[in-house]
């Protein structure tokens, strides 16, 4: 299992030398087995993603909220694709996920009508997903504390574990259910959107604290522990003090183009 982070930031994309080096697009995080190339949203990062030739292409969205969906349409690759292309959201039906995405990707907000032009495109309930890869891999959801909703997704192959926690605004009596549902991960995804300095003016957002990711790490079973989808005022400066401060070696602040390797 390969992974690579191609955009790192909530809300909306950040541009500027003081955003350069954590990078400024929003979120994007690919993984690659042997049975698939998963995608996980679709955020500005989606562009850079080099999309594969060899295996099936899937596109996990945890909920429509622009900064995860608005780089779908931009990945020029992604009309010429001569394999399968799935894509799936555990937070509703086929039927929405289709109709959500035609109307982000339709003639009022976009020039051309998206779906329709992606060859080998299908549009599948999340339950469907997991039957075409049950032979190769698991893939759970578990719904997380966002307005509108929002799917957290672990992946598990052979070899390795990847959950994926965004977006989510953290409460203490998620502990027991989510730990369990990031247990043994080798990698857990983390919302760490604001700082716990800033939650008290954010609360009903939708999005968690790079401290309350540092606690849930202690307290988990999970190997380690990635912080994305910064805020997009967050800079360069401020991310590499965070990451000093850090007590655990397990733990990471997320940067863009950043491969991990070693699942």
């Amino acid at each position: 299992m390969r992974v690579i982070f191609h955009g790192v930031r909530g809300s909306i994309s950040a541009s500027g030398v003081e955003f350069s080096d954590y990078g400024g697009h929003t979120t994007c995080t690919e993984i690659m087995t042997d049975a698939a190339q998963f995608i996980i949203d679709a955020g500005s990062g989606f562009q850079n993603v080099a999309l594969a030739d060899d295996r099936p292409i899937v596109i996990l969205l945890s909920h429509f909220h622009h900064d995860h969906i608005q780089g779908l349409g931009f990945n020029p690759s992604l009309f010429s694709k001569r394999a399968e292309i799935f894509i799936c959201s555990a937070l509703c039906s086929e039927e929405s996920t289709q109709s959500y995405l035609q109307q982000y990707y339709g003639g009022k907000y976009f020039p051309i009508e998206l779906l329709s032009e992606i060859s080998k495109l299908r549009i599948v309930s999340f339950r469907e997903l997991k039957s075409i890869f049950a032979r190769d891999l698991a893939i759970e959801s578990y719904g997380l504390n966002h307005p509108g909703g929002s799917a957290a997704y672990s992946i598990t192959t052979s070899t390795a574990k990847l959950c994926s926690l965004l977006d989510n605004e953290y409460r203490e009596d998620q502990f027991q259910s989510l730990s369990a549902f990031v247990n043994e991960a080798n990698l857990t995804i983390w919302d760490g959107m604001f700082t716990a300095d800033e939650l008290p003016q954010y609360r009903g957002w939708g999005h968690s604290s790079i401290e309350q990711g540092e606690s849930f790490l202690e307290r988990s079973n999970c190997k380690r522990l990635a912080i994305t989808h910064h805020a997009p005022y967050r800079t360069d400066i401020q991310l590499d003090v965070m990451q000093q401060n850090f007590k655990d070696p397990s733990i990471f602040i997320a940067r863009e183009k950043q491969v991990e390797t070693s699942y």
